[in-house]
């Protein structure tokens, strides 16, 4: 917890989490309830933790700033106001975004590094620009009669080198600098629904897929070496992430209630599983904090759930937090601050009878949450600022 990390050109510590207090709402931005339902589609924070990235149904990809008053200090007001958040830059991309994922390097300093690849509805897998929006670049991925095949799932490699690409019977890998339709192929059994790579051990992908399973691989020098197989599942797998020490694998799937946890160390059955309500179809994500101690989870009940995975058996440190009146589809936790960001919204089924939706306001919402240290007393703020400036 008093690791170190560089946040704008500062030397910061990792955030410090109280999630037994209420959480503050920071800031919002809200979508409509057109009639092609501009729900969210998860949400996450850069690597470097300028900005946060979402994808809104119909209604393209959006960037977020962090509020400036956000990158310093221990302790916030209870009652501070909430903040309507604006986007930076957005990409009106009207196509189904089946996937994205941040340029692991990304630093706001280094414009070349910001950026971030996302796959759509019958299209190559896009390099957008995250100052201007504009396309950097493409990659293109083709079926067995030499059409151009949308990918399911895409991630970098942990070094950024490479971009992983899951596909209907094969995952492909692009050369990060080479656009265009050079690639090897590692072929799968099943469709490649979601992708994850090791940061703690370079090489190292887990694959999940829509029949449940999870296969390990180790890819280097365009060589792949199948590790391991892990099942378990009773849904198609739609989100995983890796523990920081790389040993442990977090998972879940659509309609499933259980997250898994992993002890990749001893494979064959999970270390774990912890419960969360996740009812549909739709991917509900889950993240892991920087400092390696809390699993956090959204839910189709409108909760996120928070688990402290540091526990050596099942975790019995446990919370929920009620932020949302619908689907919780997506949860980031930043990369150095105490915030936590969530996307809110699903697909609502048309009346069958008159083929309208029912007249509830749906929360189709991104927003930002405190999950730090507050107070009510402005004067402790005060006593904070005047002790720093003393040093």
């Amino acid at each position: 917890m008093g690791s170190e990390a560089v946040l704008e050109g500062h030397y910061v510590q990792y955030a410090h989490y109280n999630f037994e207090s209420t959480s503050v709402e920071l800031g919002r931005a809200q979508w409509p309830n057109y009639d092609d339902q501009h729900y969210l589609r998860s949400c996450k924070w850069s690597p470097d933790g300028t900005c946060l990235l979402t994808v809104v149904r119909g209604a393209g990809m959006h960037v977020m700033e962090l509020p400036s008053d956000l990158y310093n200090g221990d302790s916030i007001m209870n009652s501070r106001q909430i903040q309507a958040l604006m986007p930076a830059v957005s990409v009106p991309e009207s196509g189904l975004i089946y996937d994205y994922c941040w340029y692991p390097g990304m630093n706001s300093s280094t414009a070349a590094t910001c950026c971030w690849a996302a796959s759509g509805h019958e299209g190559p897998i896009h390099l957008w620009d995250a100052f201007s929006g504009e396309l950097r670049c493409s990659y293109r991925g083709f079926n067995s009669v030499d059409e151009l095949e949308a990918a399911i799932s895409v991630t970098f490699s942990a070094d950024g080198q490479n971009i992983f690409c899951g596909y209907k019977k094969n995952v492909k890998i692009f050369s990060t600098g080479r656009p265009g339709r050079e690639y090897v192929e590692y072929p799968t059994n099943h469709p490649a629904s979601c992708l994850v790579a090791s940061l703690a051990q370079p090489g190292v992908v887990a694959i999940g897929t829509w029949k449940n399973s999870i296969e390990l691989v180790s890819q280097s020098d365009g060589s792949f070496r199948h590790l391991c197989k892990l099942t378990g599942h009773k849904g198609g797998v739609t989100t995983m992430a890796f523990s920081h020490c790389g040993m442990r694998l977090y998972s879940g799937g659509r309609k499933d209630k259980e997250i898994i946890c992993w002890d990749l160390r001893v494979p064959g059955r999970p270390l774990f599983c912890v419960p969360r309500d996740a009812n549909t179809n739709q991917k509900i994500t889950i993240d892991i904090s920087s400092c390696g101690k809390w699993l956090v989870s959204g839910g189709t009940d409108g909760k996120v759930q928070v688990w402290n995975v540091e526990e050596n058996s099942t975790p019995t440190t446990h919370y929920q937090l009620p932020l949302h009146n619908d689907c919780v589809n997506g949860v980031s936790l930043h990369p150095y601050r105490p915030v936590l960001a969530t996307a809110s919204g699903q697909h609502h089924t048309l009346d069958p009878l008159h083929h309208t939706r029912n007249t509830q306001s749906y929360e189709n919402a991104l927003c930002m949450w405190w999950v730090g240290n507050s107070h009510d007393d402005p004067d402790y703020i005060t006593s904070i600022i005047k002790a720093a400036s003393n040093v």
